[in-house]
């Protein structure tokens, strides 16, 4: 069998995403938010007169002055040669009504951006998407911009907590500080006071939506995200966990054991059939695809079972045989022999079932059930039937508490604290190790957990694979090549 090295970051990656959550739900989901409005948004405000009531009148001249400030900072960019800057400026004055008596000045400072030389082609692709971090500089200012007040609260004091304690263990020896990204309308406005202290990286944004504002602003500094991002300059790095590269980890188990001729489990749900989709998409780019075979549950699990091993045909010809004999038989069902391993992708009241099941067919042969759940597993269901589970490898999310891994001879940190505290310690391994998170579409283990990154910068941080049996979830360490 052909070992499938990281096949899904360049094939299945290409289809809809789908994510771990943090509790419930998909990763977009946990993490989707209202609409940012900029306080400087006023491109639906009427020009100002002197007929409107006293209150309009306030609220107009209050968003004149702040236009001017606008355009005065604009004006003082463009003195000190800064056209970055000003180009920033311009994109934010452009989204509003802009009044008369600026008019002149706006246009001023878009000829004067239209006369800047633009960077030419080999300059844009001449770049190296190495991590350069000032670990050993006294002189850095590095950033850490997350939400810890609002509805993420929780989360960006997680992240914000471990990335701070994480970087002095490290030993960094220059400058940090925390923006709380909660208390602004808009990433412009997170800018407009962050720029001030000229941070050398950026640890955040962590909303998707927050960092395609952020990537608009262009600040050239090299910045890592917590969030999957469709797209990165040379500077920018993201970090997440996903769920389609998670497949990476039912290769790494198939591979280590050499099975070629498998079958698949799904159901109907949008994130079952997209997994499977993805998987097999992969796998046909290494393997006959005559040894692939695919079930969709719609009945029990053990019908669906039957069906595919077409021991269903040997219980049809059993009960026929007996009825015309009239007397009982005894029974051994014969399936077919070239499966080597069952993949389900469907939650844990259908997952349960399939390793018993086999069993119970008494196949004389050993079939290999891997579980990768079509959504987050329930902790509680998994430990009130910890005994059900029986010879299945299952690949889960990295926020398992430590209760329900209470068998467990040794607890990793990650499993104690869960996915965000997993998420920053992988970070701080990402940029004090940078001759590892160079490597492109290669696994890199860590204390915290196992990621991947790829030629973009977008680095993965992937599931976990547990062997589960009579009551024992314990940690698969898969053998490197």
């Amino acid at each position: 069998m052909k070992k499938i090295h990281l096949a899904l970051i360049g094939i299945a990656l290409s289809l809809p995403m789908a994510s771990f959550a943090y509790a419930e739900g998909e990763w977009d989901d946990f993490f989707r938010d209202s609409k940012p409005r900029s306080l400087l948004d006023v491109g639906k405000t009427k020009p100002y007169v002197e007929n409107t009531p006293a209150k309009e009148r306030h609220l107009q001249q209050a968003k004149r002055l702040d236009q001017e400030i606008l355009i005065l900072r604009a004006e003082m960019s463009k003195k000190n040669g800064d056209q970055k800057q000003v180009a920033q400026y311009l994109k934010e004055l452009k989204k509003q009504y802009i009044i008369p008596a600026f008019q002149n000045r706006v246009a001023e400072l878009e000829k004067y951006l239209a006369s800047v030389p633009k960077p030419s082609l080999l300059s844009f692709f001449s770049f190296s998407k190495d991590i350069v971090f000032p670990m050993q500089d006294p002189q850095a200012v590095v950033a850490i911009v997350l939400p810890t007040s609002g509805r993420f609260q929780q989360v960006g004091l997680e992240l914000q907590n471990t990335l701070q304690r994480g970087l002095k263990q490290a030993g960094f020896k220059g400058k940090l500080i925390a923006l709380d990204s909660g208390l602004y309308s808009s990433a412009f406005e997170m800018w407009e006071v962050l720029k001030y202290y000229e941070p050398d990286f950026i640890f955040g944004p962590l909303q998707k939506e927050r960092i395609l504002q952020w990537q608009q602003l262009a600040t050239g500094v090299s910045t890592l995200y917590f969030n999957e991002v469709g797209s990165l300059s040379s500077s920018e790095y993201s970090l997440s966990p996903s769920k389609q590269a998670g497949l990476e980890q039912v290769f790494q188990v198939l591979n280590q054991a050499q099975y070629q001729k498998i079958l698949v489990l799904k159901n109907r749900d949008d994130v079952s059939e997209q997994l499977e989709q993805a998987f097999h998409q992969a796998w046909s780019q290494f393997n006959n695809p005559n040894d692939y075979h695919v079930q969709t549950i719609d009945k029990t699990v053990g019908q669906v079972i039957d069906d595919a091993l077409h021991s269903q045909n040997s219980k049809e010809r059993h009960q026929w045989l007996q009825t015309v004999l009239r007397q009982p038989l005894e029974f051994e069902p014969r399936a077919r022999k070239d499966i080597e391993a069952v993949i389900s992708f469907v939650p844990e009241n259908q997952a349960i079932q399939i390793a018993p099941y086999l069993h119970f067919l008494s196949l004389n042969q050993t079939i290999t059930h891997i579980w990768y759940p079509s959504k987050t597993p329930s902790q509680s269901y998994l430990s009130a039937n910890r005994d059900a589970w029986v010879q299945t490898f299952a690949i889960l999310p990295l926020f398992f508490s430590s209760e329900f891994l209470k068998n467990q001879t040794s607890t990793t940190s990650i499993e104690k604290n869960g996915l965000f505290h997993a998420l920053g310690e992988v970070a701080i391994e990402i940029v004090k190790n940078p001759s590892e998170s160079s490597k492109v579409d290669t696994l890199v283990e860590s204390a915290f957990g196992t990621y991947v990154r790829d030629a973009n910068g977008q680095f993965y941080l992937l599931p976990t694979v547990y062997w589960a049996d009579n009551g024992v979830f314990e940690r698969f360490t898969i053998q490197s090549e």
